[in-house]
C-alpha cells in the first residue's frame, strides 16, 4: 500500500478544514455523510460501530458506494450485505488489532477503529482531521437524547433529536496512547492536523502543511 491515509473524524473543525484539497486515501466514520453537501470530497473508506448510529445511519449505508466497514451486529440493525460492505468480528478489549480478517478491537471510540484499519493497511503516514476532543455534554448519562442543535460534532443535525452515546475522553486517549507507541514503533508517522483541537497524544502540525 504504502501511501498516505487521512483519517477524518467528526468534530466541529471539519467545517473549516479543506478536505478538497487533501490528496490522500481518506477513512470517514459514522455520519460522514451529513458534510456531503458542502464538499465534493468522499472517503474511500468509512467505519461505524455504535448501534445507535448503525440504526440511525441505514438508509445511507445501505447506498454508500464506499467501502463500509460494519461490527456483525450491523447485520441485524438493517445494514444490507453488498459487495462493499465488510463485517468486522468486533472483540470488546482495548488492545491494537491489526489483522482485522480476524478480528479487531472495539475500544470506546469509532476512531480507534480507523487507527487499526489504517495500520492494516501499512501506510506510509497517517494523518488525523476532525479530532477536537472537546465536548459538551451531560456527565451524569452515558445515554441521551439530544433535543436542540448539536454543536459537538460538524453538523447541526447529527444527533439533533437523536439519542447519543457520551463518549469517554479518558478511555479514548488511552486508545491514542496505544496507537501513537503502534505506529512508532513502525515508524509510520502519525500527524494530527486538527484545527485547535484539543487532544496532546500525536504530533500536531497546521493544517496547511497538509496536501
Amino acid at each position: 500500500f504504502n501511501k498516505g491515509i487521512l483519517i477524518v473524524c467528526n468534530g466541529p473543525s471539519l467545517n473549516k478544514t479543506p478536505l478538497d484539497k487533501i490528496d490522500k486515501v481518506s477513512i470517514g466514520m459514522n455520519k460522514i455523510n451529513l458534510i456531503y453537501e458542502k464538499t465534493s470530497w468522499r472517503p474511500e473508506i468509512i467505519v461505524c460501530t455504535n448501534g445507535l448510529v448503525l440504526k440511525q445511519n441505514k438508509d445511507y449505508f445501505n447506498k454508500t458506494k464506499s467501502l463500509l466497514l460494519v461490527p456483525t451486529k450491523a447485520y441485524y440493525l438493517g445494514v444490507k450485505n453488498r459487495d462493499n460492505v465488510f463485517f468486522l468480528n468486533l472483540k470488546d478489549e482495548f488492545k491494537m488489532n491489526t489483522g482485522i480478517e480476524s478480528q479487531i478491537s472495539a475500544g470506546c471510540t469509532v476512531t480507534f477503529l480507523a487507527l487499526q484499519i489504517a495500520a492494516y493497511l501499512k501506510p506510509h503516514d497517517v494523518n488525523i482531521v476532525g479530532l477536537d476532543h472537546s465536548f459538551n455534554f451531560n456527565k451524569d448519562k452515558e445515554v441521551y437524547k439530544m433535543e436542540g442543535d448539536d454543536e459537538n460534532h460538524f453538523s447541526k443535525d447529527y444527533f439533533k433529536g437523536q439519542l447519543w452515546g457520551i463518549p469517554d475522553l479518558d478511555q479514548s486517549e488511552n486508545l491514542y496512547q496505544l496507537s501513537k507507541e503502534y505506529f512508532d514503533a513502525q515508524k509510520v508517522p502519525i500527524i494530527d492536523y486538527t484545527i485547535d483541537g484539543k487532544l496532546q497524544i500525536f504530533q500536531k502540525r497546521d493544517i496547511d502543511e497538509l496536501t
